[in-house]
Parts: C-alpha cells; sequence; structure tokens
C-alpha cells in the first residue's frame, strides 16, 4: 500500500476528497491545499491520471521530527535512494517552509541534497547532477509548523494542472485544475447545455468537455516523475493508459454536440481557443466564436435550463473596477432577459462588482487564483424580464442627448455633460468623453435603503449605455462621497492612460480612470474661451493651475507670455504636456512648482491677466498650512492685486456651491468686481447655478 499526498490549490480540497474516494483512495486526512491518502499501484496511476483537481501528487516516502539542522542530514541520508532512482538521473530538491531551525528554505534544500549525493558517493564512487528546469526525479520536502518534516517523491513531474492542450492562451488564464473545479462548482452536470460569454482561452468549457466526454486530463501528457521512479510498473501504466483512451473514444461518440459555447469579443482569442479546444481532442462539441457581451442571447429555445459559466475581469490587471462595473451590469440584465430559469455562475475577486449582477446567489465557494482571494456565486435566474416599469431616467437621459449632442458636434465639443442630477431618485452625473462615458455616483445618506441606491445605479448604467449607444467596455464608474474630514482625493489607479479629447481649438489630455476627476472641468471652457481673447499680446499668469488647460488658452489667444503654478509635481507634468500637445513649447511659457499663496508673496513679476480657479480645500503636506477657499480667498486675491498691472484683469473662478465674494471686502482693496456667470456658463451646465461662479476683477481707476 502506498502512502500518497495530493496537493491543490485552497478550497478545491473537498472536491478533491471526492474525486479520490471515487478513484478507490482510502483513509484520507485533509489539510489545507492537499490530503493524504492510501491506495495501492493502480490507484496511485489511476489518481494520476484522472484527477483532475490536483495539482501534483507525491509518495510520501518518510515523516521525522527535527531538533537541529542535522536531523535533517541524518534522517534524509538514511533513506535509501538507490532504490528509487538511479544515479545517472537529475533531481531537483525543493524545501518548503522555514522555523527558528531551517531560516531559509533553500538552506534545507541544500542539506538534502547534500545527503542525498552523500549516499550515492559512497555506494558508487559517484553522484546524480542537479537539472533545475528539467530534473528526471523531484524531491519534495514540507516542513510543517511543528518542526515535522515530510520527504516526498513527485510522481508528476510538471503540475497536472499542465495538461498538454492548451499551448494559446490569453494574459491571465486561470489554471486548467482550477477551472474544473469552477466547473464542478457551478452546478453543472452532463448534457446541459454551458456558455461562457467571455471565455477568454476557452479553459472553462473545454474542462467541462473533457468530463462530458469522459476525456482523462492525463491522457496526452508524454512526460511523468514516476517514469524515472525505480518502481515504476509500464504494465500497469500503459494498462491504465489504455483503458483511459477506450473511455474516451466511447465518451465523445456519446456526449451531446452543441452543448458548450464560447464567446469572446477578441477574434485572435477565439482563434486560439479553437486550437486549445483541437488539442484537447474535443474541437466537435465545443464551439467558439466572436461575439460582444450586448449581443449575447439564449440559443437554446428549447432548454429549460443550462449553465452561464464565466470568469469576466475583475480589476486586478490592465483595468480598474471603475471601468468594468458596466460590463457586469450588462451580464446580469442579459442573464435576466433571455436565460430564465438557468444558472449564472461568475468567478470574481470583485465583491464590488458581483454587487452590480443584481442578484441573490444561492452558493458560494471561496477559492485563490494565484495570491489572489475569489469567489465563486452562483445564481438561479428567475427573472423573465429585467426591465423596470418607469423609464423616467431613459426618457429624461435620451431627452438630454439629442438636444446636447448637435450643439457640441457644431461646437467641436469632444468633452460634454448629458446629465447632472436631473431626478432625485438618479443622484449621478453623466459626462461623456468621445466613445467613452464616465458615471459619477454621488454616495447616498445612509438612511436610504443600500439595495434601493444599487437598484436604481445599476438601471442607470444599463440604460446610459443603451441610450448612448456605447460599448460597455466604455462605461467608467466613479462615487463622490461627502469630504467631512477635508481630506484630499487620493489616487485611484496607475493606469496612467491618456486619451486626447478636443475642446473647440484646444487638445487636452485626460485620464479617464486614475484620479477622481479627469483633468478636464467642462464647466470652465467658456471661462478658458474669454482668457484666450482676452490674452492676446498680454502676460498670463495661471495660478492653481492644475493641468494648465486656461495656459493652453492663453497661448493659443497670443499671449505674450503664459505662467502656470501649482504646487503638484504630477499636475505640473500635465500642465506642460498640455501645452506641448497645442505646439506651445516656446521659452515665454513658463512653469513654477510652489505654493500658490506662498508664490504671489514672494514674486516681483507682474502680470495684465491673472486667472485664479482655487481648490475649496487643499490640505497638502508640501502646503505650510491647509487652504480653505471661504477662509484664504481675499489673501489670494490682494496678493494678486500687488502683481497686477494697473490696466490688468482678474478672473476669479469657483465650482464650490453657494461661494460668493464679499464685494465691500473687495472694494476696501481698491478693487471692483463684476459677477459673469451667465456669460461664461455653457448650455451642459447652465441650471447649475448655484454650483458655478466667475467674476472679473479690475482695479478702481
Amino acid at each position: 500500500m502506498n502512502y500518497l499526498f495530493a496537493s491543490t490549490n485552497f478550497g478545491t480540497e473537498k472536491l478533491l476528497e471526492k474525486e479520490l474516494l471515487s478513484l478507490g483512495a482510502i483513509n484520507l486526512s485533509i489539510i489545507n491545499r492537499g490530503i493524504y491518502y492510501e491506495g495501492d499501484d493502480l490507484l496511485l496511476y489511476k489518481s494520476l491520471m484522472w484527477s483532475r483537481i490536483a495539482s501534483r501528487i507525491y509518495l510520501h516516502i518518510k515523516k521525522f521530527s527535527i531538533n537541529t539542522s542535522n536531523d535533517i542530514y541524518h534522517n534524509v541520508y538514511d533513506i535509501n535512494w538507490t532504490e528509487i532512482f538511479d544515479v545517472n538521473n537529475t533531481f531537483l530538491v525543493h524545501f518548503k517552509g522555514t522555523n527558528n531551525i531551517i531560516r531559509n528554505s533553500l538552506f534545507g534544500a541544500l542539506i538534502t541534497k547534500d545527503a542525498i549525493v552523500d549516499q550515492f558517493n559512497k555506494i558508487y564512487s559517484s553522484r546524480p547532477n542537479i537539472n533545475l528546469i528539467k530534473p528526471d526525479i523531484r524531491i519534495k520536502v514540507l516542513l510543517l509548523n511543528d518542526n515535522i518534516l515530510h520527504i516526498m517523491l513527485d510522481l508528476s513531474g510538471e503540475s497536472l494542472n499542465k495538461r498538454g492542450y492548451r499551448q494559446f492562451c490569453n494574459t491571465t488564464p486561470i489554471k486548467e485544475n482550477l477551472g474544473s473545479a469552477l466547473v464542478l462548482s457551478s452546478g453543472w452536470y452532463k448534457n446541459i447545455p454551458m456558455i461562457d460569454p467571455m471565455c477568454g482561452s476557452g479553459t472553462l468549457l473545454i474542462e467541462a468537455a473533457m468530463m462530458a466526454s469522459d476525456r482523462a486530463p492525463g491522457l496526452t501528457r508524454l512526460k511523468w516523475g514516476f517514469q524515472s521512479w525505480k518502481k515504476y510498473d509500464k504494465y500497469l501504466w500503459d494498462n491504465v493508459l489504455i483503458d483511459a483512451k477506450k473511455r474516451f473514444k466511447i465518451g465523445i461518440k456519446t456526449c451531446f454536440k452543441n452543448c458548450f459555447i464560447g464567446y469572446d469579443c477578441n477574434l485572435e482569442t477565439i482563434k486560439q481557443a479553437k486550437i486549445n479546444a483541437l488539442n484537447a481532442g474535443i474541437s466537435n462539441i465545443v464551439h467558439f466564436s466572436k461575439q460582444n457581451l450586448n449581443n449575447l442571447k439564449n440559443i437554446y429555445n428549447n432548454e429549460k435550463t443550462g449553465i452561464i459559466l464565466s470568469n469576466p475581469p475583475y480589476g486586478e490587471r490592465y483595468q480598474t473596477e471603475s471601468q468594468l462595473v458596466g460590463l457586469y451590469v450588462q451580464l446580469g440584465m442579459v442573464s435576466k432577459k433571455y436565460f430564465q430559469n438557468w444558472t449564472l455562475s461568475i468567478f470574481s475577486s470583485s465583491m464590488f462588482l458581483l454587487n452590480f449582477l443584481y442578484m441573490q446567489s444561492y452558493k458560494e465557494n471561496s477559492f485563490k487564483n494565484g495570491s489572489l482571494n475569489c469567489i465563486q456565486k452562483n445564481y438561479r435566474i428567475f427573472l423573465k424580464n429585467s426591465h423596470i416599469h418607469k423609464h423616467e431616467y431613459r426618457d429624461r437621459l435620451n431627452k438630454n442627448f439629442k438636444k446636447l449632442k448637435k450643439w457640441a458636434n457644431l461646437e467641436k465639443l469632444e468633452c460634454f455633460r448629458v446629465y447632472d442630477a436631473d431626478l432625485p431618485n438618479y443622484n449621478i452625473i453623466v459626462d461623456v468623453y468621445q466613445k467613452w462615458i464616465v458615471i459619477q455616483e454621488y454616495q447616498a445618506p445612509k438612511l436610504i435603503d443600500n439595495n434601493k441606491v444599487l437598484k436604481r445605479l445599476t438601471h442607470a448604467i444599463y440604460y446610459t449605455k443603451e441610450v448612448l449607444s456605447t460599448s460597455i467596455n466604455n462605461i467608467i464608474l466613479k462615487t463622490r462621497q461627502k469630504n467631512k474630514n477635508k481630506t484630499q482625493y487620493k489616487k485611484l489607479f496607475n493606469s496612467n492612460n491618456f486619451i486626447i479629447i478636443q475642446e473647440y481649438h484646444a487638445k487636452f489630455l485626460v485620464n479617464l480612470t486614475d484620479y477622481l476627476d479627469t483633468g478636464l472641468f467642462s464647466d470652465k471652457r467658456l471661462v478658458r474661451k474669454l482668457l484666450g481673447v482676452m490674452s492676446k499680446g498680454k502676460d498670463f499668469l495661471n495660478l492653481f493651475s492644475y493641468t494648465g488647460t486656461a495656459s493652453v488658452y492663453a497661448g493659443l489667444g497670443g499671449a505674450n507670455s503664459t505662467t502656470s503654478v501649482d504646487i503638484s509635481n504630477t499636475y505640473m507634468k500635465w500642465c506642460m504636456r498640455n501645452m506641448s500637445l497645442n505646439n506651445l513649447t516656446g521659452s515665454q511659457h513658463n512653469f513654477v512648482k510652489s505654493d500658490c499663496l506662498q508664490w504671489i508673496k514672494k514674486t516681483t513679476q507682474k502680470f495684465d491677466l491673472i486667472f485664479i480657479n482655487p481648490p475649496t480645500f487643499s490640505n497638502s503636506k508640501k502646503m505650510k498650512k491647509p487652504f480653505d477657499i471661504q477662509k484664504d480667498y481675499l489673501d489670494i486675491i490682494i496678493n494678486s492685486k500687488k502683481i497686477l498691472n494697473y490696466n490688468g484683469n482678474i478672473i476669479f473662478s469657483s465650482s464650490t456651491r453657494k461661494f460668493e465674494i464679499n464685494f465691500n471686502s473687495i472694494k476696501k482693496m481698491k478693487l471692483y468686481a463684476i459677477k459673469i456667470t451667465k456669460k461664461v456658463q455653457s448650455k451642459d451646465f447652465f441650471k447649475h447655478s448655484n454650483f458655478y461662479h466667475s467674476w472679473l476683477i479690475k482695479h478702481i481707476k
């Protein structure tokens, strides 16, 4: 009887236990990420051939406790290694675990290797060589917390998840054995249809099809770890292999065709998935085609039930969660619309995104995908129609978009606002950036039921996609929270992806994902346009310059010079890039990284036109003290007056709710101010006059 150990992924231990029991294993003992079990030689080979869940299978050689590093050497040396492998074989020791005795796993591996080599040298006056890449023999040493050491022979060779069929895969595929676990946990059973609407390299469907056709996962593997083991029984293994081939030959004939369907929006990915299915020998029962999630429908009209199983992206690599919300909303909506009585099974690491399916799961399984904590949620699809009875948001958005789209095209504006909390139940903002849509949600008060908030937001995202005819992949969701502690908004992501937006005759770089704001304040577009007209032949100063959009207009308007001042190194670089994008690269364009409040007190320069667009609040560590517009705006204006030429102008602008400047205080400075808000209020921002304010300020003559 052999004492064996099968390692597996976190969360799949129970599935592996069921699998091993079905193969005939006895005396099973489950631990985290693995199972110890017993079986004869036939069971040993059957578990290697047929296990869909195990990562590796080991023959347990010896277990002992250690008190010193010498205990490792002597116990390993006492094993008769010459009965396990030949001196001409290469080998590799993989040591896992550390404690107060073995503080480095490489040190543990070195002791083990030395003991093995010394035994061979003593008997043969020769030693086997180490091979770090493709050794004939792999020795696994596992050190547990109670100072117990397990010595095992790896019978697998390469990991068992490497079935041999997946020559092509997408950039972030799940392992095949995890794919099998997801299939088995999804509620799927033989001869019911399965659809993966975002199939990638096709792993989930191929694994399911292999189960349906009784195709052993180890059927086409050519190299195994046990083949260099001296006790390898080739006759017994050949019988296991012949039996597996016979079972697959029968299984593929009796398996229902058109049972497994995979879609992906990338044609090259679909081509790769087809090759993978061909390599697995199940290409006649798995069908892949290029299709966007927008077009997903149920082709099994006569089938009462089936499985939608998928591992959609969840914002860990190339996309942020905010970019993927639309995809999950669409998946939930389409499932409820076309797949009544089916099961939806989704594997993801993002509970945030799973919420946007807006469905109640009946079963959940926790797994690890690499280092990521993931969950598989199974949902029963009961709702026949996902549409809500009231279409007030859809109708209002449609009305706004029809009116504003024509205007934006005439004005040559690629960024404009189509919805701004018009309806009390839909407290969101919707901005268009070319083909991209940014939806900003105002966080609802705690007294409002979260379920209602999520339902409204989900439907708003869905109808935004429908009305604006955009791809689900081009919708980005952001949440604005009340800034109670007056903390600054932090960076959200590090994609560093920029797109170019045209506004009238200017061009700007915007980043839709990395920050709460995108780098372009659309409410200030007419202020910028006015500055461009006023700046011809003038020395222009842009305080709190942010990404330099006002400086671009001044430069394009023929300013004699421009000076942009901001404390942020990120925004100063962004400002330089925007100026360069508009061919404003001469020495007359100056960039100053500094605290604006301190800089205007110290500078000796004079300016003809000053633009001041301060934040509502800032507590940057680079500033001597926090800035609050309500308290500090008069200091800014009085210090700006000192550097303003006699016939010069100040444009002061703010998007702080209900903010007003004190005209009496301005008058005491020997300045006068005229409110020009209506003059510079754009068509898509006109209804919120208490949000956006602008004043023209001059010397009193």
